[in-house]
C-alpha cells in the first residue's frame, strides 16, 4: 500500500504544475506525455518535490488524471499478489483534491465473474491498469 501512495504522490506532482491544462486522459491533454510548463521537477524522493501523499485502497498501475482541481486514480484490493479469493476482488476509483490530497469521494466495484485469475500480465500490472478518462 505504501508504494501505491508514493506512486500517486510522484505522479500527481507532474500534472499539478500545469495549471492551464487538464491532464484528463492517458499521457495528458494531447496524448504526448509532455507538459506545457517548463517548470517541472525531474527528481523526487519520499520528501522532495512532493505536494502530498495519500494511502489508497490498494495497488494500481494506471496513470492519474486531473480534471479541474480533482485527481482521479484507480486501484484494486481483495485478491492478487497478496492472496485472497478471486471472488473478493474489488476495483476502486478515488477522487482527490489536487491541492490537499483530501479524498473527495471513492467508488468501489465488485468483480464480475468470470474474472481472469492472477497470472501473466495481471502479475505485472494488476487489476487496475486502465487509465481513467474524462470529458470534463
Amino acid at each position: 500500500m505504501k508504494s501505491a501512495a508514493v506512486a500517486l504522490a510522484l505522479l500527481i506532482s507532474i500534472p499539478s504544475v500545469v495549471p492551464a491544462a487538464e491532464w484528463s486522459g492517458f499521457r495528458g491533454p494531447n496524448g504526448s506525455g509532455v507538459a506545457v510548463s517548463g517548470d517541472i521537477p525531474n527528481e523526487w524522493s519520499d520528501t522532495r518535490n512532493l505536494k502530498w501523499k495519500r494511502e489508497l485502497p490498494g495497488p494500481g498501475s494506471s496513470s492519474p488524471i486531473v480534471v479541474g482541481d480533482q485527481v482521479f486514480v484507480t486501484s484494486f484490493s481483495g485478491y492478487g499478489a497478496s492472496g485472497g479469493k478471486l471472488e473478493d476482488l474489488r476495483r476502486h476509483v478515488v477522487c482527490l483534491h489536487q491541492d490537499t490530497g483530501e479524498i473527495l469521494w471513492q467508488e468501489t466495484v465488485a468483480a464480475e465473474m468470470p474474472e481472469d485469475p492472477w497470472s501473466r500480465m495481471l502479475g505485472e500490472h494488476g487489476y487496475a491498469s486502465n487509465t481513467a478518462v474524462s470529458d470534463g
